[in-house]
């Protein structure tokens, strides 16, 4: 049989979703003034590289919108008995979407600079110039908007969807700079191929910070066990309970939340209120079954 056992906290949402939401529309809007500012002034003065960071920065505003969405629908479903380990799997669900979008977005700037590479045409590169800083600087804004906790960005129970908003405005800025370099480089140099080149290497690191986010997001939505040492917590207090060698198993639910199942090898008609109190208080924890043979 399996008992669940009461949990510390449900709802799955982060305890500043509030504070998240708020800012990833900010981002949204602040990302879409920037991305009609590069595309109006690349295609006025002829730059490939503005134009095209341009158009994927109107990706990265489709992407933001889905991340304020599921902050949305999280909030709002919060206490939906439906769902089994509360909404926390919304904002991982939204935050691998992005992943493919951003993904999308690389492929789409690097087919666009390949093409420009065989065919380049003339640019404007003063105007363009002040154009991608005025685009650079809107984006460093929303990066330090949307900027996780610092022990959210690489913490596995941390909030995937606010880290995969805001790799996408670290991949706009990222490329942005790099498309300064290009226009100064062609310029300045003469090399009408940098302004294309920059644009390629954007479209790799793209394509670095969406492969990231598809593992975390995806390790997330297919329960993989990303909790050592919650895992060992749990072992060591049941053993300092008298329980031997349980089997112990964690998995995220949501930011910050993991669930928790156990399997004990010699189980007894204590064995509940044993593991209900040995396990009182453990921080993190939104749901703990016990599996009785």
């Amino acid at each position: 049989m399996s008992l669940a056992l009461p949990p510390a906290e449900e709802s799955g949402v982060p305890p500043d979703l509030g504070r998240n939401e708020r800012r990833t529309w900010l981002a949204a809007l602040l990302v879409a003034a920037a991305s009609a500012v590069q595309v109006g002034a690349g295609l006025a003065f002829g730059s490939v590289a503005l134009v095209a960071n341009g158009a994927h920065s109107g990706a990265h505003v489709a992407a933001l919108a889905v991340a304020g969405a599921a902050y949305w629908v999280a909030r709002r479903n919060a206490a939906n008995p439906r769902l089994a380990h509360g909404a926390g799997r919304i904002g991982d669900l939204a935050a691998f979407a992005n992943a493919v979008l951003l993904a999308l977005a690389a492929f789409g700037l690097a087919a666009e600079c390949l093409s420009r590479l065989v065919r380049p045409e003339p640019a404007d590169y003063p105007a363009a110039l002040l154009a991608a800083a005025g685009g650079l600087a809107l984006n460093l804004a929303c990066m330090a908007l949307l900027r996780p906790a610092l022990a959210d960005r690489r913490d596995p129970s941390g909030d995937i969807n606010l880290s995969a908003a805001h790799l996408h405005v670290a991949a706009d800025a990222a490329v942005a700079a790099l498309t300064l370099a290009g226009l100064a480089a062609a310029w300045r140099l003469g090399w009408a191929w940098a302004d294309s080149a920059a644009g390629l290497v954007g479209a790799a690191l793209i394509a670095h910070f969406a492969g990231s986010i598809l593992r975390r997001a995806g390790a997330a939505l297919l329960d993989v066990r990303q909790s050592p040492a919650l895992e060992a917590e749990v072992r060591h207090r049941l053993e300092a309970a008298g329980l031997v060698d349980p089997e112990v198993r964690a998995w995220r639910t949501g930011p910050g939340l993991s669930a928790v199942a156990i399997r004990l090898a010699a189980p007894s008609s204590e064995a509940p209120e044993r593991v209900q109190q040995a396990l009182e208080g453990l921080p993190g924890v939104s749901r703990i079954s016990l599996d009785l043979p």
